[in-house]
């Protein structure tokens, strides 16, 4: 296994949701790929908190009260960062078959459905300016964030399930990229995660074999 030497922010957000964005920081886990090794994005948990702020899955302000905890801490967190690795495996094992237009297996639908449940019970229903809107309910562990904000994806993720977005589900069909998106394009007929990369290298390697051949 490789491990991510940039910025969170550096990492790109192509899927068209943050549940793909959230599955695609990792590659080289897709059946038949030719990358020889896991590329692994999320190496801590620290890295994490700092992806979902660039994500937007948690706000500004969300980040500055919990970054204390997050960061002044002695504690590394292992376990809920494993935790959350889990759970991103738990979502690639539902999306990836989704978007080859196969069935989703039962058992990870299942995890979905615990971490919506848990996602669900940090909401509550508050006057804002005097209208109702949801509110999240302040964490005070490491454990309570990784619960809250999984429970976000999870409740995100359970949304573009039973959606019409989930016909747009696509996965990138270059050799060494298992990255999944939604296909927005005119004539639904996006093949590449990013024509820019993956699609500028596979038609690269393509010319390099008609080249070589005599």
């Amino acid at each position: 296994m490789t491990h991510f030497t940039g910025t969170a922010k550096s990492i790109r957000l192509i899927g068209g949701a943050r549940v793909l964005d959230f599955i695609n920081t990792t590659n080289g886990r897709r059946p038949g790929t030719t990358l020889k090794v896991i590329e692994e994005r999320l190496t801590s948990f620290q890295f994490f908190f700092e992806w979902a702020l660039h994500a937007s899955l948690i706000s500004a302000q969300e980040f500055d009260d919990y970054k204390p905890m997050v960061f002044e801490s002695p504690i590394s967190y292992q376990p809920d960062l494993d935790a959350i690795i889990a759970f991103r495996e738990c979502l690639y094992a539902v999306f990836y078959p989704l978007s080859l237009q196969q069935a989703a297996p039962d058992a990870p639908l299942q995890q979905i459905n615990l971490a919506f449940q848990q996602g669900v019970a940090w909401r509550l229903l508050r006057s804002v300016d005097g209208k109702p809107a949801w509110e999240w309910k302040p964490c005070t562990t490491a454990q309570e964030l990784t619960t809250m904000v999984l429970g976000r994806l999870a409740i995100e993720a359970t949304q573009m399930l039973v959606s019409g977005d989930l016909q747009a589900l696509r996965s990138c069909t270059a050799t060494d990229c298992d990255w999944v998106f939604l296909d927005i394009s005119k004539n639904k007929l996006r093949k590449w995660c990013q024509m820019s990369v993956c699609g500028s290298r596979e038609k690269l390697s393509r010319l390099r074999q008609v080249a070589s051949q005599p």
